[in-house]
């Protein structure tokens, strides 16, 4: 027994090395054996195993430096990722559509496709039946499977998610509840399946494409069309299951508030929610008050969107101005609260309003009022994470497995 534990624990120690140089390589985009030692705390001889084993079974290149060191003017040899070997799929699903990518990893996007579907509603077998249908088509189209290894797709939806285990336990009805979506998709692909939160999957691409070493610093907010949040449970050896969704949208902002659907009165989202906010304003337009509104909007209210507010409230309606200053205050608000008691490192704000200049500039102003919101950044890759989030956690998978491919990605 005493041997056999030795034997798994030193099996779980390799591994976790090979994955402790897989991702500083990644997120160093190229470094020298020397350095890798230095930066894990191991003997060169051990990076030399690791290392070797690695360039043996294609997973890492050698690449020689153009910078020289030492007086003889040697170039270092310095390693890096096989990316074009490999590729990940990532889906992601919402209630009218669909978006896929695939990339390699060196995150060069191979193809991507957006398919709108309209029984997006408790109908799990017909949408990932269509999913998987248009990625074997993809596949065969770019001859992928043929010219990389492909790593698994990953798949990310709205709700609740038990990722280990691969079931979407609700996704506020998208598909039905309890649906074991990585079974599913791997029986039909025979490929590897990893299911995420959305939101989860967001904050993951966000850490893995800037090539954070410290994720687990990271509190991500998406905003629109309400409140998701996200956070790394583990500030060590993390792994992609270890995000978890943040309940920032029903922080109580306004004990007076309205009641809120999750049984609570006075959510963020109750007040910063686009339906709350089109609902605000609704009783409002009138052709003098909201000018550019009520233009936009035929007179209507049953016609106002969140697109047609901003475009308001850039032409300056008073009374569109009133409710996203009122937006601005609560979230903002939030913001501040949430880096108050989780005292993360840097906060990321995603989110389509966020390409609207001046609601970046509101939400900017208004967190400089408060101390510690210097933390407070958007988004390196606003708008772009859908797909490519679920993307991610596969490719980091593989690190985390150490890039043992030939045992069960999902075991």
């Amino acid at each position: 027994m005493a041997n056999n534990s030795n034997g798994i624990n030193m099996l779980d120690v390799k591994k976790r090395n090979r994955s402790s140089v897989l991702k500083l390589i990644h997120t160093t985009k190229g470094i020298s054996r020397k350095e890798i030692a230095a930066k894990l705390k191991l003997t060169p001889a051990a990076i030399t195993l690791i290392t070797t084993d690695l360039i043996n079974e294609g997973i890492l290149i050698e690449t020689t430096s153009d910078q020289t060191r030492g007086k003889k003017g040697r170039k270092e040899i310095t390693l890096e990722i096989n990316s074009k070997k490999y590729a990940a799929v990532g889906v992601y699903i919402s209630q009218k559509k669909f978006r896929i990518v695939c990339i390699d990893l060196d995150n060069s996007i191979i193809f991507e496709d957006t398919v709108y579907t309209d029984d997006c509603h408790n109908q799990a077998v017909n949408v990932l039946d269509k999913v998987c249908g248009v990625l074997t088509s993809r596949l065969l189209d770019y001859n992928v499977l043929k010219t990389r290894q492909l790593l698994g797709i990953g798949i990310s939806i709205l709700g609740i998610v038990k990722a280990r285990e691969g079931i979407s336990v609700t996704s506020y009805g998208i598909f039905e509840d309890n649906f074991n979506v990585t079974e599913y998709v791997q029986k039909k692909l025979n490929v590897p399946v990893l299911l995420t939160n959305n939101i989860c999957a967001l904050a993951h691409g966000e850490s893995f494409f800037t090539r954070s070493l410290y994720p687990s610093d990271q509190l991500f907010i998406k905003y629109g069309p309400g409140v998701g949040c996200a956070k790394l449970n583990d500030p060590d050896f993390y792994s992609v299951f270890d995000y978890k969704s943040v309940e920032l949208g029903h922080l109580i902002v306004d004990p007076n508030g309205i009641p809120c659907f999750c049984g609570n009165q006075g959510c963020l989202e109750t007040i910063v929610s686009y339906d709350a906010i089109e609902h605000s304003i609704q009783n409002l337009i009138s052709r003098s008050r909201t000018p550019k509104l009520y233009a936009l909007t035929g007179g209507k209210p049953e016609n106002i969107c969140m697109d047609y507010v901003m475009q308001a409230y850039d032409e300056g309606d008073p009374v569109v101005v009133t409710a996203i200053n009122r937006t601005v205050f609560y979230l903002t608000v939030a913001i501040k609260n949430a880096v108050q008691l989780l005292n993360p490192k840097i906060v990321v704000l995603y989110g389509e309003l966020f390409e609207n200049t001046n609601f970046k500039y509101a939400i900017s102003n208004a967190l400089n009022k408060y101390i510690h919101t210097c933390k407070v950044t958007f988004s390196h890759f606003n708008l772009s994470l859908e797909a490519l989030g679920p993307a991610a956690t596969i490719i980091s998978y593989f690190f985390e497995n150490g890039g043992l491919t030939e045992s069960n990605l999902m075991a």
